[in-house]
């Protein structure tokens, strides 16, 4: 797959002190790249979307834990892992539902007591560790870079010449290290001459389709249609969707997906329409510890996203009451099959996973 954009959505700088990455609420009108330098900085860019999609929150959760430890002024291999310990804990809880924040994250640990249980009498173990953190952290966005690159073949496979995708959400470039998930195998597709058609969900109340997604594929000219979320039944009714291609943040152990609030739904229609319905995502995004999608904690975020004219949403009477979960959980009975880097399973099938 050729390189869709010259820049990547998170970066490490080449001496491993900033952490660069694109900010993701000035979209589409302003490209804007914000250096961050501290855990607080890292924790309320993920806090508040200004990088997001799971893939791309655990690359930065990653990187920035190598970025602060590296920066980190401390004198003994004891200051080091308090500061590591406190900066990871503290990075964690930035946000409860991705799965790959806890994965990379839990990864850098591993990496830190490996290399800590090595350590030669006499040698900078600081220097050392700080080095291997950062080794460490560049090592899971190019897996991540490599992970997408596959799903994207894989799920090219499941496309056709002229095909009509409906797609909810943003699951592309923006959400992972570097080609998406969701969105890869349309790339694939318009490079290889398919002329796609995609019909992107606006995906309120934070517009991610409308403002990022539409974003994305128009630049990288792929025949795109916005629609509301509330559109899709009628859009499927007309025969205009042949595949449904959704990302995903958590996948339970029994196959139920959590993603963007709203794809539930579209399962539910996709069903009834006969329509594939298909989830795409690394193997790093499925939890084994998480028996089914009663188990995956549903974020619900701040009020003032619907509440007001928050990217362009209408402003509501005094008195009303708000709920807003970020994710919805779709049963894994409605999923036509889970997109990985090692290939296209059934939910059921999952489990082989740990055979590959």
């Amino acid at each position: 797959m050729d390189r869709i954009f010259p820049y990547d959505s998170v970066e490490l700088s080449e001496d491993a002190r900033e952490l660069v990455i694109l900010d993701q609420n000035v979209l589409p009108t302003n490209e804007v790249f914000l250096k961050l330098t501290t855990a607080q900085e890292i924790f309320f860019a993920i806090t508040l979307l200004k990088v997001r999609g799971a893939p791309a929150i655990g690359v930065t959760a990653a990187l920035g834990l190598a970025m602060c430890i590296n920066r980190a002024s401390v004198y003994s291999v004891e200051q080091l892992e308090e500061e590591f310990l406190n900066t990871k804990k503290y990075l964690n809880i930035s946000r409860p539902t991705a799965v790959n924040l806890m994965w990379a994250l839990d990864r850098m640990e591993r990496k830190y007591y490996e290399v800590k249980s090595k350590l030669k009498p006499g040698s900078d173990g600081v220097q050392i560790i700080k080095d291997a953190l950062v080794e460490e952290a560049r090592a899971i966005k190019s897996e991540d870079i490599e992970m997408c690159k596959k799903i994207g073949e894989n799920g090219f496979k499941l496309l056709t010449p002229g095909v009509r995708i409906l797609t909810h959400c943003n699951a592309g470039h923006l959400a992972t290290s570097r080609f998406g998930t969701a969105l890869a195998p349309i790339y694939i597709a318009q490079q290889m001459g398919y002329a796609p058609k995609v019909y992107a969900g606006e995906t309120r109340p934070m517009l991610q389709g409308s403002r990022l997604t539409a974003y994305e594929l128009t630049k990288a000219k792929v025949d795109t249609t916005l629609i509301c979320d509330s559109m899709a039944s009628i859009v499927m009714k007309e025969g205009r969707v042949d595949v449904v291609f959704v990302g995903c943040d958590r996948i339970a152990a029994n196959g139920d997906v959590a993603n963007k609030v709203g794809t539930s739904s579209l399962a539910i229609l996709a069903k009834h329409y006969g329509i594939p319905f298909y989830v795409l995502g690394p193997t790093s995004t499925i939890d084994f510890t998480c028996p089914s999608g009663e188990n995956i904690i549903i974020e619900e975020r701040p009020s003032y996203e619907i509440s007001d004219t928050y990217f362009s949403n209408p402003v509501t009477p005094k008195g009303v009451k708000f709920y807003n979960p970020a994710f919805d959980v779709t049963p894994a009975e409605l999923i036509t099959g889970i997109v990985t880097e090692k290939g296209i399973f059934k939910p059921s099938e999952l489990k082989q996973l740990f055979e590959i």
